[in-house]
């Protein structure tokens, strides 16, 4: 691998990137992990709710059209690896993070934090588990990556959240 220049290690995504590539399952807290599962228990809550809005049926129907084009045209519609959230539907990682984390938001119930910049990190927490799901990765890499997901969100928000309460530095 090529060696990085002085400048580019000075970059936040770089200095984010080797962050979260170097935190282990093993680093974190049991706080940190319990608080991981929190925000899942509640994004599976907004989702179950989210997913019999009229706006996530459309969606979930569209994704199926657009699957069944695909299969009989030859296209992506066969990598269907990731499922969506209630209906059981088959498709590829980034249309399930789609449609999943639309669920989630669906209803505007879940989690936000206020402080500096208002945001709501758990619209990221779809990615990791399609990632996870269609990759066979273990619920141990799914908490990782909620935490690392959390953490790149909130730490301009509200500053560190759930790996610092594993005592870990972030960026």
């Amino acid at each position: 691998m090529a060696q990085q220049s002085t400048e580019s290690k000075r970059l936040l995504s770089y200095v984010i990137a080797e962050w979260a590539c170097s935190l282990k399952y093993e680093h974190l807290s049991p706080e940190a992990i319990q608080a991981a599962k929190l925000f899942w228990f509640d994004s599976i809550g907004c989702a179950l709710g989210g997913s019999q809005q009229d706006d996530a049926k459309i969606l979930l129907k569209h994704y199926r059209a657009m699957s069944a084009t695909a299969d009989s045209s030859g296209g992506e519609g066969g990598k269907r690896k990731a499922t969506a959230f209630v209906s059981g539907f088959k498709t590829n990682p980034v249309d399930a993070a789609f449609l999943n984390g639309h669920m989630i938001r669906a209803m505007d119930y879940n989690d936000i934090y206020w402080k500096a910049d208002p945001c709501h990190p758990s619209d990221l927490i779809a990615a990791p588990l399609a990632l996870c799901e269609s990759e066979g990765l273990s619920g141990q890499d799914l908490i990782l990556a909620t935490i690392v997901a959390y953490e790149c969100v909130s730490a301009k928000s509200v500053g560190p959240g759930c790996a610092n309460m594993a005592g870990i530095t972030q960026p």
